[in-house]
């Protein structure tokens, strides 16, 4: 379903009927042109990458930051051995994410999940690769890691490594459950997993981050994370799905400037095309920002 109506059914004030009229001075054709790029951005539909061995509670993580249940938590086998995308909707916007098949069951099924992941890497946005805190070593992950990503020909989606149940981080018993808070010693120690693994991997330490579901730690650190790596264009349909302790200001700013970022690549990318004499060209470029700061106020009306 299309976001912007036809100019008959603006009647009323709103927000499509604000965007319209800072494009008034575009010629129609133009005008029409734009606004079908503009709805593609505001009806982007992010794709998510899940990825982990079974077990590490990567179904937990998804139903801690997001509104809708993923899939049923099983602690005994994993919920699926075939990709399982689940395409999430809040209100006009979508999100799908991947769950992955865990690495690491058998030498034959890693064998065919390396194959699967590289057929499946151009479609993401971003991964989330999901490692068990508790786990004593990553072999399996870095020897996928190498084989997958390092050597993928093409633009390979941004990575977080997610260290998940750090609240099982030695000495477990000091974790304090009322602030959410590793002990001094935890810390320490979490501390230095978040080396190794970055050591082990190859890769740089502030991708590793740390969380606990069931401690509710450090769950805002990855959203913002996440929001930074998402391309300009998939930052803002991935607010309206997220639960809404991670909603912040913080979050909002960055979705809603790059929103009208992306508005201002739109718009110049379309101008650029377009058969105009340089006159008619340099004054629709003048009213570019003017357009993205209408985009940026009225985020709310897009996404809130």
């Amino acid at each position: 379903m299309a976001f912007f109506h036809s100019e008959a059914d603006m009647k009323h004030p709103s927000g499509y009927a604000l965007i319209r009229r800072h494009l008034r001075r575009y010629p129609h054709a133009l005008r029409q042109h734009l606004l079908q790029e503009l709805n593609r951005l505001v009806t982007c539909e992010p794709v998510i990458g899940i990825m982990g061995k079974t077990g590490v509670g990567k179904s937990s993580l998804c139903n801690a930051l997001f509104r809708s249940e993923i899939c049923a938590v099983n602690a005994v086998e994993a919920c699926t051995r075939q990709p399982q995308r689940v395409r999430l909707r809040f209100g006009q916007h979508y999100l799908t994410l991947v769950d992955l098949p865990g690495v690491g069951e058998s030498v034959t099924r890693d064998g065919e999940y390396r194959e699967l992941y590289q057929r499946m890497l151009p479609e993401m946005d971003l991964v989330l690769w999901v490692l068990k805190a508790d786990d004593r070593a990553f072999a399996v992950e870095e020897q996928f890691y190498q084989d997958v990503f390092a050597q993928f020909r093409g633009p390979v989606p941004p990575v977080l490594w997610v260290l998940n149940q750090v609240d099982k981080t030695e000495p477990a018993e000091q974790w304090c459950w009322l602030s959410a808070q590793p002990s001094a010693l935890q810390a320490e120690h979490i501390a230095r997993k978040q080396q190794v693994v970055a050591r082990q991997l190859g890769i740089a330490e502030q991708n590793i981050l740390p969380v606990s579901v069931r401690g509710r730690y450090r769950l805002s650190r990855l959203v913002e994370a996440m929001i930074t790596r998402l391309p300009k264009q998939a930052r803002s349909p991935l607010v309206p799905h997220l639960q809404n302790g991670y909603r912040t200001t913080s979050i909002i700013s960055t979705a809603s400037s790059s929103f009208g970022d992306a508005v201002v690549e739109v718009i110049d990318k379309v101008i650029d095309l377009a058969p105009l004499p340089q006159v008619a060209r340099s004054a629709l470029q003048a009213v570019t920002h003017t357009v993205a700061r209408a985009a940026r106020s009225l985020w709310g009306f897009f996404f809130g």
